[in-house]
Formats: C-alpha cells, structure tokens, sequence
C-alpha cells in the first residue's frame, strides 16, 4: 500500500516504480508513504510489524536503480 503526498505528478510514477522492487526484497508485510520534505527532498517511510520502521531520503531527480538500492539496503537493516 502506497501514500504518495506533494511529489509531482511527472516523478511519482518513476519514484514508485523504483520503491516497489527495493520493497519486494523483505518478506515481512510493510506499507511505504512517499513525501517531500520541506527542502525539496524525498522521503520514503516504511513500516511494518512490530514497531518496524525504515526511512530513505534522496533528490527527486535520483536514478531509479539508485532509489530501489537505497529501499532494499534499508530493509536488511
């Protein structure tokens, strides 16, 4: 499940095609919400079970293989 809030239209579709193969690396269930923050950056929250609860930042211009490696590294945390 996806909450996508204040990313543009024309980088929403390419920041989330880049979030949800770096997520299928986990087997556990877990949720991301894509934002930017206040400077302009992104901001990928995931959470899950027990109190799981990762957080990715980088620009909204990042290459997308960049942005699943950051997801998937952050999930074997």
């Amino acid at each position: 499940m996806f909450g996508i809030k204040s990313v543009p239209d024309f980088r929403r579709e390419r920041i989330e095609a880049a979030v949800v193969p770096g997520g299928k690396s986990t087997r556990m269930p877990h949720e991301a919400w894509i934002a930017t923050n206040p400077r302009g950056m992104v901001r990928v929250l995931i959470a899950g079970p027990e109190g799981f609860e990762r957080s990715v930042g980088f620009a909204p211009d990042e290459d997308a293989a960049v942005i699943a490696e950051l997801v998937r590294a952050s999930l074997e945390d």
